[in-house]
């Protein structure tokens, strides 16, 4: 019985020794698995979080691209539109502080000597995240930096970074073409950082700077500054060296720029001049416009107010962002329609007493600016007689004047290279039926044939049907950047080729007839002070009824489009583009603004005249 008894005590203290080393076993498996996963599998991860812990490093951003005008040589430097000059940032992260009782004394003894506002800056801080960097002044002069730094025992975690500030070398000029940069929104942040982008990096807000952002932007690098516990420096170094981003060259000429501004002074309008050939843009004007040096420090936010809330727009690129009717410039789109489907032909005439009576239940007249008497479609574009191209229109019909208008794109993007672009619109019998509920009456036909009514146009556009007319139908998508080009300008990293938009078949007949229309229009028509240029030029104008009266009683944009040399090789050809917003007549306002871009190009050498040799541009 007894020796029952110390059989099973010992059977059970053998099963209780053997769970015991089993579970021991186990526990030195998994003691060794886990320093196996610490050590050899996750070894270099957690010793790059165990060195984060000890350092802070610190941004150097990198200088963005600098950006330059057409006549930029490899190598040699042309004009330098957009550049960089160096600066600091003053920086401070909030939880390195003991408590926020000292945050405000440090801040208190700094703000005479950075010059921001203690309570404000505090308040902002308040709302930014605790453990990421936050900037405290941006383009902070180096004395200002020097003063810091030689009393650096009383502003504790206070830090200065380099930080190159962009510089718009010609203001408002390019204004609307290059754009501005700003930094991040929470919204821009969240989309554009699993492309890389960091918080606390600057982007393009508008224009060439916001297109080709990534292209601008480069590699910012960091310096590695290792600390104690008590986030005491004992160190640092250069972690990464910034890589600055690669240089951009534009298809726009400064001068020819320069001179659509200044002619465009006192006016709100566009000014756009393109080459029908290629497709470049050689000057986009846009006023009135804005500073970029003003709105790109980190204290503009009342200046961005003042903008913003301006009638007068600022902001706002009319050249590719805001719509108008096309007036007496849509009468090349009915003539093409006249005369694409044989409903008329060049030499038809008719009679313009100064009105056009629409025949009804109730008769309705029309009016022109005067009485043309008799004319042909040649004269009647260099006329720009209304009561011709009412007559035509109502031959033609709707429907193929239209369809014309969008076979010349006046409805479809350009897709230049800039954002925000609009497009035009072309109405149709079925739009206006969806959307006023009613049909389409004889007078809807009446105004379409002279660009009023439901058509509306942006000015690029209306520049690129023109480059169609030019072009001999050929219609090539407008750019902007010419060159791509390293940061030291010694290697080309991208050229932008031409790229045809659309091909549209246009008799020889067609185009012979608007061209000599248009040429004639400057030899004794509306756009007859071009005529004094050392090229011949061709041209149609236009006065855009609109149903407000905004300025002095004015109610009239003025159009003018056209091109130069007429008769010449289109390779050298330019075609420019104005428009005047309530600038009463075509004629008046638009006409001697393009005789000003117009004669810059003469005397640039875009043209070859009669009595030179001049290489063309």
């Amino acid at each position: 019985m007894t020796t029952s008894l110390k059989t099973r005590m010992l059977e059970a203290f053998r099963r209780r020794m053997f769970f015991f080393l089993v579970c021991v076993a186990t526990a030195f498996a998994i003691l060794v698995l886990q320093i196996i996963n610490l050590q050899l599998i996750h070894g270099r991860e957690y010793k790059i979080k165990a060195a984060i812990n000890m350092e802070n490093n610190i941004p150097i951003p990198a200088a963005r691209g600098e950006i330059y005008d057409r006549d930029f040589k490899k190598g040699i430097s042309g004009t330098v539109l957009v550049s960089n000059r160096p600066s600091f940032n003053l920086t401070l992260v909030p939880k390195n502080f003991e408590s926020e009782a000292q945050m405000r004394d440090v801040l208190a003894r700094l703000a005479p000597i950075a010059e921001f506002d203690l309570e404000t800056t505090i308040a902002e801080i308040k709302k930014s995240n605790p453990w990421e960097r936050f900037v405290l002044k941006e383009d902070v002069a180096f004395d200002v930096v020097v003063k810091i730094a030689s009393h650096k025992k009383f502003f504790p975690n206070i830090r200065w970074e380099d930080a190159p500030v962009r510089i718009y070398n010609y203001s408002d000029i390019f204004a609307h073409v290059i754009g501005y940069i700003g930094s991040m929104t929470k919204e821009e942040y969240n989309s554009l950082k699993e492309q890389g982008y960091k918080y606390y990096q600057v982007v393009g807000k508008t224009g060439i700077e916001k297109n080709y952002d990534k292209i601008l932007r480069g590699e910012d690098g960091y310096i590695r500054r290792v600390v104690d516990v008590n986030n005491r420096t004992e160190g640092e170094e250069i972690g990464k060296y910034p890589i600055a981003g690669n240089n951009l060259v534009l298809t726009i000429d400064y001068e020819v720029q320069a001179a659509a501004y200044d002619a465009l002074a006192g006016s709100t309008g566009s000014v756009i001049a393109i080459k029908p050939a290629t497709g470049e843009i050689i000057a986009m004007v846009s006023r009135p416009g804005f500073d970029p040096n003003q709105i790109i420090s980190k204290e503009n936010s009342g200046i961005i107010r003042e903008l913003l809330n301006s009638p007068e727009k600022p902001f706002l690129n009319r050249s590719i962002q805001s719509r108008y009717p096309p007036a007496s410039t849509f009468k090349l789109v009915t003539a093409i329609a006249a005369l694409e489907t044989e409903k008329s032909y060049p030499d038809k005439t008719f009679y313009c007493p100064g009105k056009y009576t629409l025949k009804g239940y109730v008769d309705r007249d029309f009016y022109c600016f005067r009485a043309h008497g008799t004319l042909d479609l040649y004269r009647a574009i260099a006329e720009s007689c209304s009561v011709y191209f009412y007559n035509l229109g109502m031959i033609v019909g709707p429907t193929m004047i239209m369809k014309y208008a969008s076979y010349m794109g006046l409805d479809e993007p350009t897709k230049i290279d800039l954002p925000g672009e609009l497009t035009g619109f072309v109405p149709s019998q079925r739009w206006k039926l969806k959307t006023f509920g009613q049909p389409w009456f004889d007078g809807d036909t009446v105004n379409l044939s002279i660009g009023q009514g439901f058509t509306v146009v942006t000015p690029i556009g209306l520049a690129n049907m023109m480059c169609g007319i030019v072009n001999n139908g050929i219609v090539y998508k407008p750019y902007l950047v010419k060159e791509i080009y390293s940061p030291d300008n010694k290697t080309v990293l991208g050229k932008t080729e031409k790229e045809k938009l659309r091909e549209i078949p246009l008799s020889p007949v067609t185009l012979n007839t608007l061209k000599q229309g248009m040429r004639y229009s400057v030899q004794n028509g509306t756009s007859a002070l071009l005529g004094r240029l050392k090229v011949p030029a061709a041209g149609k104008t236009g006065t855009a009824q609109t149903k407000s009266n905004r300025k002095e009683n004015v109610s009239q944009h003025a159009w003018f489009l056209g091109y130069a040399p007429f008769g010449g090789d289109v390779d050298s050809a330019v075609v420019v583009c104005v428009l005047i917003e309530y600038g009463q007549w075509g004629s008046s306002a638009a006409v001697p603004v393009a005789e000003r871009v117009f004669s810059k190009l003469v005397e640039l050498g875009y043209f070859a005249t009669g009595d030179t040799t001049t290489q063309i541009k």
